[in-house]
């Protein structure tokens, strides 16, 4: 299991974490309108803890008065930004309502395929890093075993919502994580970093133009050159000539901003990874050994 400490020491960490953001960036482009789903830091949030609350009840759905008390006890959100969030998921067929109890009134809400393949998308990329960094086989694992997600999941958004580095994100990271498509901004710079000499305060993306960032995102240039205005303000990015229309580069403490966040993600998932494998594994030796002990003509 990998501890954050150990990942951000990775020697090969920048290489892993720039095909992670092209990775994410990708499923954005074939999927736009589930990216849309974790457009920000608050929605990124919200989405995560209505899919784990569906997973834990093997999908039979939440009723929306759960969710919103759980919103409201972790802090994501006010109530009525949640069931805003919800409204819009079931718009997007990212959720649906299920069949109704016996109190017709109550509702469950459900995960729909769509929303199950984007969040094992979600899952496999980040187990796909993990392997990278240690030759692990995490990926495989994930495939072998379909039920797996419903599984992991609710595991990796616990750990993630108990996280401060992930509800409480500080410095540049912050000013980009609760724009809309703030994260998928600052993928695009990840992916696009230069090599750069070890030590460099300044590394060079081959991102040239505004254009470039807003292309594929759901945000107008005015909009982000104001909030790039206000990272260049405090020397975290910048351009080596005419802003807007020349090199864009990002400082060193910028980019350690995001390493930790992936980082400390990374950590969380590989730990909920080896837990539910371990909860697995107990309880078919469980099974194995009951299976021994009950007489033979009994069976």
């Amino acid at each position: 299991m990998l501890s954050a400490s150990a990942i951000l020491s990775h020697p090969d960490l920048r290489a892993v974490l720039k095909r992670q953001a092209a990775a994410f960036l990708c499923v954005e482009q074939e999927k736009p309108r589930t990216a849309t789903i974790f457009g920000d830091q608050q929605r990124y949030l919200l989405a995560q803890l209505a899919l784990a609350m569906a997973f834990e009840n093997d999908n039979d759905g939440f009723l929306l008065a759960h969710f919103l008390d759980a919103v409201a006890a972790y802090g994501i959100a006010s109530r009525n930004t949640a069931y805003s969030f919800v409204r819009e998921m079931i718009q997007y067929n990212m959720g649906a309502y299920g069949e109704p109890q016996r109190d017709r009134r109550r509702r469950p809400l459900i995960v729909t395929q769509q929303t199950r393949e984007a969040i094992g998308s979600w899952v496999l990329i980040h187990l796909g890093s993990l392997d990278a960094l240690d030759g692990g086989g995490r990926c495989a694992k994930f495939r072998e075993s379909p039920r797996l997600l419903t599984e992991l999941h609710p595991a990796i958004v616990r750990r993630i919502l108990s996280s401060k580095t992930t509800t409480e994100p500080d410095g540049t990271f912050s000013l980009f994580t609760w724009m809309k498509d703030g994260g998928l901004v600052m993928d695009s710079m990840i992916a696009r970093l230069q090599d750069h000499p070890p030590g460099a305060s300044r590394i060079c993306t081959t991102i040239a133009s505004f254009e470039e960032l807003t292309g594929s995102v759901r945000i107008t240039r005015t909009h982000l050159a104001r909030k790039m205005a206000l990272a260049e303000a405090d020397g975290q990015i910048g351009w080596r000539g005419k802003r807007g229309a020349s090199t864009l580069w990002m400082s060193n403490g910028f980019i350690a901003e995001y390493d930790a966040y992936q980082a400390d993600k990374l950590a969380n998932i590989d730990a909920a990874f080896c837990d539910v494998l371990s909860r697995r594994e107990v309880a078919e030796a469980r099974t194995q050994i009951h299976s021994k002990n009950v007489p033979r003509d009994s069976r």
